[in-house]
């Protein structure tokens, strides 16, 4: 089941997010969150143009969620978000993600305030890139050695989907 995201769900979605922040590359955060930033980040976003959504599983555990955050804090991008998903570890391979993605882009089709959807995803994480594409989003370029994680230079490669 898919939800919006309540303040309660915080823990959840920090455990999922710091497993990716301490072990692998899809993202370049490279401290872990603790709750009061991950409250700090569930406040910045709202029911309207940046929701949340979580995935739930039969015990109504939070195993996936994604979000839809500012792509700029510049007036002029307000109708452009940036799209994040995240499925826990355990729960991969089992079409979290896509479920999780077909939703949200559903959901931003029935909004006036959202037009441009860009996801900045790792260059090596193919597997994230291949997902977006599957869903129509378009090559935006990539931009070489971004960050630096693991002591390894990171490239992004940008997507978009105009709504």
């Amino acid at each position: 089941m898919i939800r919006n995201a309540t303040l309660d769900d915080v823990s959840s979605l920090n455990k999922i997010y710091n497993y990716e922040v301490l072990n692998t590359t899809v993202t370049f955060d490279t401290l872990p969150r603790d709750n009061s930033v991950g409250i700090k980040w569930f406040l910045a976003h709202n029911e309207t143009n940046h929701p949340i959504f979580v995935y739930v599983d039969e015990n109504n555990d939070v195993v996936g969620y994604c979000s839809l955050s500012p792509y700029r804090f510049l007036d002029a991008y307000a109708q452009t978000v940036e799209i994040s998903l995240y499925v826990h570890k355990d729960f991969r391979k089992q079409g979290i993600g896509r479920e999780l993605c077909r939703y949200v882009l559903e959901y931003a089709k029935n909004r006036d305030d959202i037009h441009n959807i860009i996801a900045v995803i790792t260059t090596d994480n193919e597997k994230s890139i291949n997902l977006f594409k599957s869903f129509g989003f378009e090559d935006g370029g990539t931009i070489p050695q971004t960050g630096r994680k693991f002591g390894k230079l990171l490239s992004i490669t940008n997507l978009y989907k105009i709504i």
